[in-house]
């Protein structure tokens, strides 16, 4: 029971501490760049909008191998993205410091997720 107890508070304050904000976008684009940067897909499809994730998931998991590393190759390690910008047509884009990497992103019931690659 003395190990139960503390354990039990560490493994409760890990995932407390581990949560992504999903009020902000700048954190959700970051924790999905770099689930996917390590090719974590169940993690990235996480913060992707919950009608699209498993279509987007498949779609990467049927990529050719030569797809596949050039896709993977592009993702930032650590992407510091810049604020989000709503263009006229209510399309939310986020662009990595580097301006290499970009998604777009939704907002759907005050949580940002990532409807698109770009």
């Amino acid at each position: 029971m003395l190990i139960v107890v503390p354990l039990a508070v560490l493994i409760v304050g890990y995932q407390y501490f581990t949560k992504v904000d999903r009020s902000d976008a700048i954190k959700v684009a970051t924790a999905f760049t770099k689930a996917l940067h390590s090719k974590n897909l169940g993690t990235a499809a996480g913060y992707y909008t919950p009608a699209d994730a498993q279509a987007w998931r498949e779609n990467i998991d049927g990529m050719r191998s030569g797809s596949s590393d050039r896709y993977f190759e592009r993702i930032p390690a650590d992407p510091a993205f810049t604020a989000p910008v709503t263009s006229k047509a209510g399309i939310t884009t986020i662009t990595s410091g580097d301006k290499n990497f970009s998604l777009e992103m939704k907002q759907i019931d005050g949580k940002w997720y990532v409807s698109k690659t770009l």
